[in-house]
């Protein structure tokens, strides 16, 4: 059995392909100018893609019922 995790991707409309982690139900990915995004599983369709888990996000509003989430984002070095 590995310990390596598999690669995850956030596939953003403007970003396209971003490094992504998964905390609990919080999606994590780095943008190009450096922000963290903050979305959640809700919000994305999830698929086995050629090289790890994509997480697809959905062209409609966050779920309303996340909007106070306090997770903290994974260190940078995570990506």
């Amino acid at each position: 059995m590995s310990n390596v995790k598999p690669h995850q991707t956030l596939i953003h409309p403007q970003h396209g392909s971003l490094p992504a982690r998964r905390i609990l139900d919080c999606v994590f990915a780095l943008q190009p100018n450096g922000p963290i995004l903050h979305v959640h599983v809700p919000d994305v369709t999830i698929r086995d893609g050629a090289v790890g888990v994509e997480y697809v996000l959905q062209d409609r509003p966050p779920s309303p019922d996340h909007a106070r989430c306090r997770i903290i984002p994974p260190f940078v070095a995570a990506f």
